[in-house]
C-alpha cells in the first residue's frame, strides 16, 4: 500500500469511529465530555486486538529471524 491509501483507510477509520461514538452520545447525552469519554473507551477496545495482533507479528517476525541464522 501507498501513503496515500493509508491516509484514505485512516480518514475512512477515523470517520467510522465519529459516527458510531456520534450515535452512541445521541442516544444517551449530547455534551462534549461524554463524547469524549465514549471515543476514549471506544479507542480503548480498538487498541487492545490491536495490540495483540503487534505483539504476535513481533514475536513470529523473531522466531523466523532465529530460524534463518540457524541454517
Amino acid at each position: 500500500m501507498t501513503r496515500r491509501d493509508w491516509w484514505i483507510a485512516s480518514l475512512l477509520i477515523a470517520i467510522g469511529l465519529h459516527c458510531l461514538v456520534m450515535s452512541g452520545v445521541i442516544s444517551a447525552s449530547a455534551d462534549v465530555p461524554s463524547y469524549l469519554q465514549l471515543l476514549f473507551q471506544i479507542c480503548l477496545w480498538m487498541g487492545i486486538p490491536l495490540l495483540v495482533g503487534a505483539m504476535i507479528y513481533i514475536i513470529i517476525s523473531i522466531i523466523s529471524k532465529r530460524k534463518g541464522r540457524k541454517t
